[in-house]
């Protein structure tokens, strides 16, 4: 079985510091709007949640790409998404059920977690709180 990315939300202190390394890994530059993994903010209840692929194993995403920009990772068989193939439809967005994919705010195709390649960053400077943790 291959490595997930583990969402503890109950570790979360909505720094957002996970979305400006991972902002920075696929860009170089610190921007939200950037980032592959988000943070939902509940402000009424106070808590945080980390929204990043969870590689499901029925992933809904990827019959619901019309252009088969979403598939599988040969070796690892991580959910993958080609941004160079995606048309921005929105219908692998609406399919997700943990809001792991969104329309980029610039380019309007959809983004979602990569994994880093498997070394994911934003795992790095969430140590302390481990709200998100690589197994």
């Amino acid at each position: 079985m291959p490595p997930k990315l583990v969402v503890q939300p109950e570790n979360c202190t909505g720094c957002k510091s996970c979305m400006l390394i991972c902002s920075f890994a696929h860009t170089d530059a610190f921007d939200y709007g950037d980032a592959r993994v988000r943070v939902a903010k509940n402000e009424s209840r106070g808590q945080s949640t980390p929204l990043v692929c969870r590689n499901c194993e029925e992933a809904p995403c990827i019959p619901a790409c019309s252009v088969e920009a979403i598939g599988r990772e040969p070796n690892k068989q991580w959910v993958i998404l080609d941004e160079d193939a995606c048309t921005g439809c929105g219908s692998c967005v609406d399919a997700c059920p943990y809001k792991a994919i969104h329309l980029h705010p610039t380019s309007g195709v959809a983004v979602k977690c990569d994994f880093c390649g498997g070394d994911p960053q934003c795992v790095k400077v969430c140590r302390l709180p481990e709200a998100l943790v690589w197994r």
